[in-house]
């Protein structure tokens, strides 16, 4: 799993074959939603963009938008 930090906003990507990857992305997913955090799938070329209210270890990456910014 790797995150990166985009000024306010955080991306995650892991991989979704590796089981261990995909736990850590689901407790980031759960710890920042819980905290009030937007997740939202991005896709492979950055076109599309849909607010994720359920984690999908087939998504492969999220972007999380604080409150404050999301709306």
């Amino acid at each position: 799993m790797e995150i990166k930090r985009e000024g306010a906003k955080i991306l995650v990507y892991w991989r979704s074959k590796c089981i261990e990857d995909v736990e850590k992305a689901k407790e980031f997913y759960s710890n920042l939603t819980r905290e009030g955090w937007f997740a939202v799938y991005v896709s492979e070329k950055g076109n599309k963009q849909k607010r994720v209210l359920e984690f999908k270890p087939e998504y492969e990456r999220l972007r999380f938008i604080p409150l404050s910014e999301g709306g």
